[in-house]
């Protein structure tokens, strides 16, 4: 069973519980997910005492949209080669302990397949990139004072080294320097609203990137009961169909 999906971050919003609780929640959208390649591998079990291994299957998933002409072409054949009319714009690896052999290559997958409302997540991506930033933005540094002969030294880091002894500034010393843009996973998210028609889901708190940053999202196998109220949180009511099966019975003359 896949229990990770590729999203694209759209922005955020709030929502409120039934209790009238805020909620931060941020809104990701879900493509297609195509399976593109399917191999058997093991990896280490990080959860045993002994070196062990434990079987699982490495499917090749990809996402995004780009038209094909514009992949190059050892990726645009192994698309051909999988039933892939459509390009994609990025392609990850992802692993699969149980129910790999439902899964074939060729498939898609959205978001009602995957994830649904009350799912317990952790989410992955890459940082909003700042550049070379200084101590105050990139460590929290307080500054130095505004007054007593200070003229250009408010957002200076100060003092760097420890005298004679060492001699040197030692390694690892906060400083300024390039910020942002690398990996960071947001655990303890719950899924309070998914989109069966536009791929939409609405998970509760921030997730690391920029608008329109691709995301990747992991169920953990909890789940968590959160009462939204869908009309303060301008949601759609959920409509149940029920089928009553009724008998027509013919009288007989």
């Amino acid at each position: 069973m896949l229990t990770d999906i590729f999203v694209t971050k759209l922005g955020m919003t709030q929502a409120w519980t039934k209790s009238g609780k805020r909620l931060a929640v941020t809104r990701v959208k879900v493509g297609p997910n195509a399976v593109i390649s399917k191999t058997e591998a093991s990896v280490l079990d990080k959860n045993s005492t002994k070196r062990t291994t434990l079987p699982c299957t490495i499917l090749e998933v990809g996402f995004g949209a780009k038209k094909m002409k514009n992949m190059s072409k050892p990726l645009r054949t192994k698309l051909e080669k999988s039933g892939f009319s459509n390009g994609v714009a990025a392609i990850r690896g992802v692993r699969v302990y149980e129910g790999a052999e439902e899964i074939n290559v060729g498939d898609m997958f959205t978001a009602s397949q995957v994830l649904s409302v009350g799912d317990v997540v952790k989410v992955q991506g890459f940082t909003k990139g700042r550049g070379f930033a200084g101590g105050i933005k990139r460590h929290g540094f307080h500054g130095g004072p505004k007054t007593h002969g200070q003229s250009d030294r408010h957002r200076a880091v100060g003092s760097i080294g420890a005298g004679t002894t060492p001699g040197r500034v030692w390694k690892g010393k906060k400083m300024p320097g390039h910020y942002g843009n690398v990996a960071k996973t947001v655990s303890g998210l719950v899924v309070l609203h998914v989109d069966e028609a536009t791929g939409e889901v609405w998970l509760s708190g921030p997730v690391p990137g920029s608008i329109m940053s691709d995301l990747k999202v992991s169920k953990v196998g909890r789940t968590k009961e959160i009462s939204i109220d869908r009309e303060a949180s301008s949601l759609p009511e959920v409509k149940v169909v029920e089928e009553v099966a009724t008998e027509n019975t013919e009288s007989e003359a």
